[in-house]
């Protein structure tokens, strides 16, 4: 605190010293005011320095370098790696809705139901073919025109990923209907497998 002050006086001293040798070099009447108003800057500047350091706590810094220091690079990468493979799932299932949207109404257009879907799409993001489906099981049935007012809506169950699907007895493999899904998805013949319920 004493170092602090007289380095205050010493600084002080040094000002005064300078602001008369700038005052006998000056005209007397024109430069007065704006040396007077550099001078009472220069010296609240001078003042207020030390003030403020002093008023200053000495651990008021401490918790953000403690922060700073708390969150490592691998820490960092980790989270990363972790939020890239969040986007990649995200991408990968609203994908997986637009496709099943686009068998939904491809076959709607032809004038059948989906009953049921199962689609394995390639799940691996560093693969060429990601987000391909893979694999399309579709069950549908031609719709029922009733003849008057609407008629029972059936329950249509979409099912991603199941290790077994079960073809019902009762249903054929329409490959007309296989070409048409495979056309509008651009995927090959052969990933694609639907069946079509016989009408009762």
């Amino acid at each position: 605190m004493l170092a602090m002050l007289s380095d205050m006086v010493r600084n002080i001293v040094v000002l005064i010293i300078l602001v008369t040798i700038l005052e006998l070099m000056l005209p007397k009447n024109r430069f007065r005011p704006f040396l007077n108003m550099v001078v009472g800057l220069v010296l609240m500047l001078m003042l207020l320095t030390p003030i403020r350091s002093a008023i200053q706590m000495p651990g008021a810094l401490d918790p953000v370098w403690e922060m700073r220091l708390a969150i490592t690079e691998e820490e960092v990468e980790a989270r990363q790696a972790m939020l890239e493979q969040l986007n990649w799932d995200l991408a990968l299932e609203q994908y997986q809705d637009m496709v099943q949207g686009k068998i939904l109404a491809v076959l709607e257009d032809e004038g059948y139901a989906v009953l049921e879907l199962d689609m394995e799409v390639e799940e691996d993001a560093g693969h060429i073919e990601f987000g391909y489906p893979q694999k399309l099981e579709i069950l549908a049935q031609e719709k029922k025109v009733p003849d008057e007012g609407f008629g029972r809506v059936e329950e249509i169950k979409i099912e991603l990923g199941r290790d077994t699907w079960e073809v019902p007895r009762d249903s054929q493999r329409s490959q007309w209907l296989e070409r048409i899904v495979a056309t509008a998805l651009e995927i090959e013949l052969e990933k694609v497998s639907v069946y079509v319920l016989n009408a009762d």
